[in-house]
């Protein structure tokens, strides 16, 4: 890969993290619960080359973004709707008016094949349940990017 994955985590770690609606931001699947209402974790879905010009190449870089609320807040309706407001909020900033910043030219909606979307789950963290959503979040990564000032 000619442009270094570590900055796209870190992009969207600090996207979410500005957002201020997360008690916990972290890169990496948590080892022990997260704690507060919301929590978000990064990791990596896939890299790939999917094209290449005189001078680089463009890349996708794709993340999951999860969100995790404890599933036993009660009442239970509001897991699913606090966890639904949160999504729509992080992706109308993805898609709409945002600057990631680094090499990161635009979310690939579509482009190359990839789409970003959303699975509903439960996943056990330390003995916890969390009610949680996989973000997947294709980004199309290349050298004509604007780097943020």
């Amino acid at each position: 890969m000619a442009f270094d994955i570590t900055n796209t985590i870190q992009s969207i770690a600090s996207f979410l993290e500005a957002r201020g609606e997360f008690t916990n931001v972290q890169i990496g699947e948590p080892k022990s619960p997260p704690v507060g209402d919301l929590s978000a974790a990064v990791f990596m879905n896939d890299a790939a080359v999917v094209a290449l010009t005189l001078q680089t190449t463009v890349e996708i870089h794709e993340v999951t973004v999860r969100i995790y609320r404890n599933m036993l807040e009660e009442p239970e309706a509001d897991n699913e709707i606090r966890l639904s407001q949160v999504l729509n909020g992080v992706v109308s900033d993805l898609l709409g008016d945002y600057d990631l910043g680094q090499t990161i030219r635009n979310i690939a909606v579509g482009e190359y094949g990839r789409t970003m979307s959303a699975a509903w789950g439960y996943v056990d963290v330390g003995g916890t349940i969390y009610r949680m959503i996989d973000l997947s979040v294709p980004m199309i990564v290349d050298g004509n990017a604007t780097p943020v000032q």
